[in-house]
């Protein structure tokens, strides 16, 4: 019968007391061991090693091995039963490494025993696991492992890299606990490393990750306190003391307080002073942060304050006074309540909800209202036809509303998931006079869609509601302006890849969807409108000698349950034909893509700081053919997306792309290396993948020649690295169509905009005012020249007009501490477009003018020095210019300063945004390193 044999060791702590002086007398404590030895027959069968298996091993396997160990043995065979369960034979299981036995070590000039009790005096060391302890005397209790420390105390040492410094105290060595009296002292609190989130920080117990990294420095978690109480590891209790990141003796804030707890990675206060610069600043009752910032914890976040400069006759908020409360409800979901008064407009709540689920799962709800006491604003009302001169009264104008955003993603199984993307906005006006977000302020759509959507095996399938919500014409005083929305109530869409036909060199795919719609627009209601529209298709590919071609053809069948009539002339509102309407096309595309063209030339040396020693030229020809027919019944189709502008065409398009690729130079050796060493992985000539500016490989990348190696060698600081990946410098792509049907079947109406699938697929600006044969030629060029600058300049440029539809340049720099953008924004296209007639006495709108084009110039401006996050001196400005009306829409400017341990930043908005919002708003912020903010200019709002 085989025996299992179990041995326990015991953990052994061994005192040692060493001398550092040759004089003083010596004392060990006792060792004691316990030793067991087992004497084993040798040669005996059953007494042997067990080996631990990598899996469970079969029945069979294993009645074999007992069988043929047992016909080995010298002892009389045993009966085998009949079936073994080899499950109710124990499995040797590894135990987790122990901890390493703690020593004890007693360092001192004089020393004595008194039984359990030893007293060291002189120059006293004891070492004892990470803590090292300091006295000038120490006596040392071994029945309980407690500690008496007199003069010059210090403990060194642990997890949280304690030093304190104190007259005198008690420590316990079991237990890590003790108290220290007149101390000074720090530890070095766990702090989270910077990264995309940080900490938002409060004074009275809330701290959240939002969007950037703060300001922080390597210096520890200092404090000062009449007596400090160490109840655990990570536990500390001061009294009558004060704490501060700042470097010391003369730190330029400090936290005054009668008791700081320090526990579970948090730091709590109450009754406490701030002072800054030695001058109590602030009573606190209650303050609370979390030493560790990669918690989460609740609680009530900073005040925030601010001030408008507006006067009150164009929407001065006056003094701007905001708390919110910050809860954590669990690890995955929390939410934040507040609300902000506007001591000239009244009261405005707010709250947001957050949940992080598994994978890429998550909920994020944001909600704004303001209830407006409103404002009175001179406005002219007319013109008195005796005098001439304007009429002015007093107007009532109220800027109050609400605002709600949600989004969500939740994924039912591996191929299904729901997503949610919407927004409920009761006033335009609301959300311009009221958001901090220039971008938002001037936004005029709103969009909301839901859909669920099931992805499997190539196809993909989706039920989604949506609605599309736009301000086309602002209201002012003679005019109630427009809104258009169009929903999608619901829609079913079904796509799929190209799959062979068996047997052939064809492939086919097909998509198909339903939908149910309704569009609102002035003058016009819609009814619901159903729609189904299914599109197969079949396609040839070839490629031979370099040259890849494609032949496809499409039937698109599209049926609808209303219709528009027609014919109608240009901003014609829609009339409802009350009838059903059946759209069948066809559908003939042929691509061709000629082989690419490349060079790769060798950089003078002169340029190799910039270029690399060779830069590589392609070039890349792009010929489509398609031809549409069957859609003649355009003008009778009503609008609600794309899938509505098919129209009959017959067209070529036909472009260029080219890029410029270059290799970095190689690297010098490191000091202290050989010129020339081997290389640790073989170099190539020609790498295998060919990278864009998105570092993104070619279509045209093959798999290396050599596997792909999958553990981790050891690393050679003078190792010759392989060829560093090609990186894309230039990029220019030059396209344009030739419409062989200028009419486009009839769908052109004369003098107005024109838009098809056709066009919009093309350029998203639109070009089509009368039958034309050539469309604009449209440029996308981009320059990259390192990864410190990016030059962007795209531009559709109207051959037959000869003048720019759009142009737009965009440049983003930065370089050290030094960091810039522009961008340029030009469009004259076809669009109605209307212009506010202001009022130079009232500053109010009188009226609008209307012009069929759409002509506006935009410019924005950003540069800046330095960082948040580091020591020193920080200055940004940014502006939006409008150039046709020659304001800035948005001026801010903003400077700041780090010192060691605290920082401030100012910051200055103005907002020209017309008679809705003409303000200026001061900001500021306050920063304690390592600890958080306060203030009302938040880090996701900075130009920095």
């Amino acid at each position: 019968m085989d025996l299992l044999l179990q041995f326990n060791a015991r953990r052994l702590r061994v005192f040692a007391l060493r001398r550092s002086t040759p004089a003083p007398q010596r004392c060990q404590a006792p060792l004691s061991l316990f030793i067991l030895t087992i004497a084993l027959i040798s040669g005996h069968p059953h007494l042997h090693a067990q080996a631990v298996p990598p899996q469970v091993p079969s029945t069979a396997a294993a009645q074999a091995t007992y069988s043929s160990s047992s016909a080995s043995s010298t002892t009389p065979d045993a009966p085998l039963p009949q079936q073994t369960d080899f499950a109710d034979v124990p499995r040797a299981t590894p135990l987790p490494p122990a901890k390493p036995p703690e020593t004890l070590t007693l360092d001192s000039d004089t020393q004595s025993q008194d039984g359990d009790l030893y007293t060291l005096k002189g120059n006293v060391e004891v070492h004892y696991g990470d803590h090292t302890l300091y006295a000038d005397t120490i006596t040392y209790n071994k029945a309980n492992a407690q500690l008496t420390l007199e003069g010059h105390v210090k403990l060194v040492g642990g997890e949280n890299n304690e030093y304190l410094q104190a007259s005198h105290g008690d420590y316990n060595l079991h237990n890590g606990t003790g108290h220290f009296y007149d101390v000074n002292g720090s530890i070095q609190p766990r702090v989270a490393t910077a990264g995309p989130t940080n900490a938002k920080t409060t004074v009275v117990g809330a701290s959240a990750p939002p969007d950037r990294t703060p300001y922080t420095n390597a210096n520890p978690f200092l404090f000062w306190g009449r007596e400090v109480a160490k109840t655990g590891p990570d536990d500390y209790t001061i009294y009558n003391g004060s704490v501060t990141s700042c470097l010391l003796p003369h730190p330029d804030w400090q936290l005054f307080s009668s008791r700081f707890t320090l526990s579970d990675g948090k730091a709590h206060a109450g009754r406490t002073t701030f002072k800054l610069l030695g001058l109590p600043l602030l009573f606190l009752p209650y303050v609370s942060h979390p030493t560790d910032t990669t918690q989460r914890q609740s609680g009530i976040l900073i005040p925030v304050f601010g001030y408008s400069s507006a006067s009150n006759h164009t929407g001065s908020k006056g003094i701007t006074i905001g708390e919110q409360v910050y809860v954590v409800v669990s690890r995955s979901v929390d939410f934040t309540v507040g609300t902000i008064f506007y001591s000239l407009r009244g009261w405005s709540e707010n709250g947001t909800v957050r949940y992080k689920g598994p994978g890429d799962d998550y909920l994020t709800g944001h909600f704004t209202a303001l209830q407006d006491r409103g404002f009175y604003q001179p406005t002219q009302t007319g013109v008195d036809p005796v005098s001439g001169t304007p009429i002015i009264q007093n107007v009532y104008t109220n800027q109050g509303g609400q605002d709600v955003t949600v989004a969500f993603r939740y994924r039912l199984d591996p191929a299904t998931r729901v997503v949610a993307d919407g927004e409920y906005l009761s006033s335009y006006i609301y959300r311009e006079a009221f958001t901090e977000n220039f971008n938002q302020a001037v936004s005029s759509d709103i969009t909301s869609t839901v859909f669920l959507a099931h992805q499997s095996n190539g196809h993909a399938m989706d039920i989604r509601i949506d609605r599309y919500e736009g301000q086309k014409v602002v209201p002012v005083a003679d005019h109630t302006g427009e809104e258009v929305k169009i929903f999608h109530a619901p829609s079913l869409d079904f796509t799929g890849i190209d799959r062979g036909i068996p047997g052939t060199p064809f492939f086919y795919n097909v998509q198909a969807s339903a939908a149910a719609m309704k569009r609102v627009q002035p003058n016009f209601v819609s009814p619901i409108t159903g729609r189904i529209d299914v599109r197969p298709e079949i396609s040839l590919p070839a490629a031979f000698g370099g040259w890849h071609l494609m032949a496809s053809a499409a039937v698109r069948e599209t049926a609808y349950t209303d219709s528009r009539k027609a014919p109608y002339g240009p901003n014609a509102t829609p009339i409802d034909a009350d009838a059903g309407l059946n759209r069948a096309d066809f559908e003939f595309n042929f691509d061709i893509r000629p082989p690419a063209i490349e060079r790769t030339f060798t950089v003078p040396a002169r340029w190799h700081w910039l270029l690399g020693d060779q830069v590589r030229h392609t070039i890349e020809p792009e010929i489509t053919y398609r031809d549409v027919r069957g859609a003649g019944n355009f003008l009778n189709v009503l609008r609600f997306d794309d899938v509505d502008l098919v129209s009959d065409t017959n067209e070529l398009r036909y472009g260029v792309v080219q890029h410029l690729y270059f290799r970095p130079k190689k690297q010098k050796p490191l000091p202290g290396c050989p010129a020339t060493t081997s290389a640790s992985e073989p170099e190539e000539e020609t790498p295998h993948a060919t990278t864009d500016a998105n570092g993104i490989p070619e279509a045209e990348t093959t798999a290396p020649d050599s596997p792909t190696r999958t553990h981790v060698k050891r690393f050679d600081p003078c190792a010759r690295r392989g060829p560093a990946p090609q990186q894309e410098w230039f990029s220019w792509e030059l396209a344009q169509k030739t419409f062989f049907d200028r009419n486009f079947g009839g769908a052109v109406i004369d003098t107005r905009r024109n838009i098809f699938e056709s066009t919009l697929n093309f350029s998203g600006i639109a070009f089509l005012t009368e039958p034309r044969a050539i469309s604009p030629l449209i440029s996308r060029m981009r320059f990259r020249t390192s990864s410190h600058a990016d030059v962007e300049w795209d531009f559709d440029y109207d051959t037959g007009a000869k003048k720019f539809n759009s142009s737009n340049i965009f440049l983003d720099a930065h370089e050290g501490n030094w960091f810039g953008g522009f961008s340029y924004a030009k469009l004259n296209a076809p669009g109605r477009s209307y212009t506010e007639n202001i009022s130079s006495v009232t500053n109010t709108v009188t009226g609008l003018t209307s012009s069929a084009t759409a002509d506006f110039s935009q410019m924005r401006v950003l540069l800046g020095y330095g960082s948040p996050t580091r020591p020193g001196l920080a200055l940004a400005g940014g502006a939006g210019i409008d150039l046709n009306a020659g304001d800035a829409q948005y001026t801010t400017l903003q400077a700041g300063y780090n010192w060691n341990c605290c920082g401030i930043s100012i910051e200055y908005r103005q907002y020209n945004l017309g008679p809705v919002r003409d303000e200026g708003a001061y900001r500021f912020n306050f920063t304690l390193a390592n600890i958080g903010s306060a203030g009302n200019l938040r880090r996701n709002e900075a130009l920095f």
